[in-house]
Formats: structure tokens, C-alpha cells, sequence
């Protein structure tokens, strides 16, 4: 998978760091692999089969949608996604106009009822609470997806309802100090 990652450029290279990274978490004895190693009793071997996708063709803008009561839904593209369940070799697509690249995105009004697109401005775009496109959010989202790919967190595909945010959440109430430690990615002899 590295030699992989490295043929993606800067994009890889920010996949290649984050993925190092978690699997440090995943390899040492903290709360956050311990979380994991409840549904799966290698999690760092797991995590190590997995493959890394780009999408290129999804939607780069953060829509606002009107609600009954005058309220307003933002919806931001999405960061990463895998299939549910999938386990060993899953295969990770993370958007590259996404919060895992990008701290910013365009806000546009949804118009279901069609018409040209009206451009409200830029938007800080994030993964939980940090800044979109910054290591933490990297590694956060990671650590997000392969909680789906464990099926430790339930699915949240075409999240109208706020479910992404509440796993997001719950990744980081057991991991937040490992995703926050100061130590710096190492490269791992073990590598696929």
C-alpha cells in the first residue's frame, strides 16, 4: 500500500502519514486500540490490509438546504467512505474535495427545485473539531472509516439524521488523546 500511496503524490503522502499514524494508535496499548480490539482482536493487522482510493468526481460544495420553521441543514461533502462491514482489504475512498484535504469549501444554496447554483462563500469545512485538511482531522477520519470497516460503528451513509457526527463523536470520546498526542508518525517497518 505504500508504494501506492507514494504514485498519489501530496495527496498519498497526506494518506501515507495519517495512516502511519494510526496505526501506531492501533499498535500500542492505549484506550482508543483497546475500543477497536473489542470487535476485532488484531485491529492494527486489520488496518494495515487496507486500500486507499481518491474519488475525484463528488461534489466540492457545502450546500445549504432549507427546512420547514426557516431553518437551515448544512450538509458538507463527504470526507471518506467504505463499505459497511467490508473487513480485511476494504478499500477506503476518501474525497479529494473533501475535509480531509481541504479547510475550506464553497457554500451554495440546494435548490431542489433546480435553477442555477447561487455562491454564498467560502465555509470552514472540519472533521469533528479540528480544522479540515490538518493532520488531526486526517487521522480522525481514518480511525472513523475503520470503525465502519469493523462494523464497531454503525452505518452512516446518506446521513441526513446527524449519525456521522454522533460516530465521529464516539471515535473520539475513546480515542481523542492518542488522535492529540504530540508523538510524530513513525515509519513502520511492517508495511503492506
Amino acid at each position: 500500500m505504500r508504494d501506492v500511496l507514494n504514485t498519489m503524490g501530496k495527496q498519498g503522502q497526506s494518506i501515507l502519514r495519517a495512516r502511519d499514524k494510526v496505526l501506531e494508535i492501533l499498535q500500542t496499548g492505549n484506550a482508543c486500540s483497546d475500543w477497536y480490539r473489542a470487535k476485532d482482536p488484531n485491529p492494527a493487522a486489520t488496518f494495515r490490509t487496507l486500500n486507499f482510493a481518491l474519488d475525484r468526481d463528488s461534489d466540492i460544495y457545502v450546500r445549504a438546504m432549507p427546512e420547514p420553521g426557516g431553518i437551515q441543514l448544512i450538509r458538507n461533502p463527504y470526507v471518506a467512505k467504505v463499505v459497511q462491514g467490508d473487513g480485511p482489504d476494504a478499500t477506503v475512498t476518501i474525497n479529494v474535495n473533501g475535509a480531509f484535504f481541504f479547510s475550506m469549501g464553497t457554500l451554495v444554496d440546494d435548490r431542489f427545485e433546480g435553477g442555477p447554483v447561487n455562491v454564498r462563500g467560502p465555509r470552514p469545512i472540519n472533521v469533528g473539531p479540528y480544522t479540515g485538511g490538518s493532520f488531526r482531522a486526517q487521522v480522525l477520519a481514518l480511525l472513523h472509516e475503520f470503525g465502519h470497516v469493523i462494523d464497531l460503528l454503525p452505518t452512516d451513509r446518506d446521513d441526513f439524521e446527524g449519525k456521522s457526527r454522533q460516530n465521529t463523536a464516539e471515535v473520539l470520546h475513546t480515542c481523542r488523546a492518542q488522535v492529540e498526542s504530540k508523538e510524530k508518525p513513525r515509519t513502520l517497518l511492517a508495511s503492506r
